[in-house]
């Protein structure tokens, strides 16, 4: 598939607990690389996607657009990639394409053959939000996503027993315990996507393309996705007037 006479996309994903990126064509990922560990993102970033670009025998002028998550995630995780790719698109003459890590995670699950009944049922995406939350969003049987949100592992739950789907990301494991409760435990994927429960930027090859084929490019940068107020908070007032 072509778009505007360019074929490649870029990918990329800092929010959560992994670092990511991966470049594909007409629907194939043709390079990626994922790495388990997010910090140092901000210097790894840009290196990494240079190199992921040589690979794939790439140039900037060949992109469609850079797709990137928005969070939900890490505070920095989340400003970091959406700053990297708004700066490589403005480069490249290309839109950005935003979308939530959640989605991402369903995407990937929904690829794994183990996930068919995701597939059947929809899928619940749990992302570990700390603080005694989760992320989740729904994604529906036909792929539509529901409303993010931050809630409580027992408002998730609540949710999952009277529309069950499979819970799928690391998050999901925080359900456990109390799906055990109703005898719902086996809804529990924490493995899916990719045997690690973690999002992938080589997922948003797919969904990316989707979106273009759509029609839903350019217009309004995406915007970052936090679900609640950081947990850095600003010093208090000492009450010493500084001249």
């Amino acid at each position: 598939m072509t778009f505007g006479g360019r074929t490649a996309v870029l990918a990329l994903d800092t929010c959560a607990g992994a670092t990511s990126a991966a470049i594909g064509r007409h629907g194939e990922v043709v390079a990626r690389v994922f790495l388990p560990d997010a910090r140092a993102a901000a210097e790894r970033l840009a290196p990494l996607v240079k190199g992921l670009m040589a690979e794939a025998g790439v140039a900037p002028a060949e992109l469609a657009a850079v797709a990137v998550t928005r969070g939900p995630g890490t505070f920095t995780g989340v400003r970091i990639g959406l700053g990297f790719a708004r700066g490589l698109a403005l480069a490249a003459g290309c839109p950005v394409l935003g979308m939530t890590t959640l989605e991402l995670l369903a995407a990937g699950a929904a690829k794994d053959v183990a996930a068919a009944d995701a597939r059947g049922r929809g899928a619940l995406a749990v992302i570990d939000a700390r603080r005694g939350e989760v992320y989740v969003q729904r994604i529906a049987a036909d792929g539509s996503p529901g409303e993010p949100a931050a809630v409580t592992p027992e408002t998730a739950v609540a949710d999952l027993v009277a529309r069950p789907a499979l819970a799928v990301g690391a998050g999901a494991r925080l359900l456990r315990p109390l799906l055990d409760a109703h005898g719902l435990a086996d809804l529990v994927r924490d493995d899916l996507p990719h045997g690690h429960g973690q999002p992938d930027a080589a997922d948003l090859i797919g969904l990316a393309e989707r979106h273009l084929a759509a029609g839903q490019a350019g217009g309004t940068p995406p915007v970052p996705l936090y679900l609640r107020a950081p947990d850095a908070l600003p010093p208090a007032p000492s009450g010493i007037e500084t001249p």
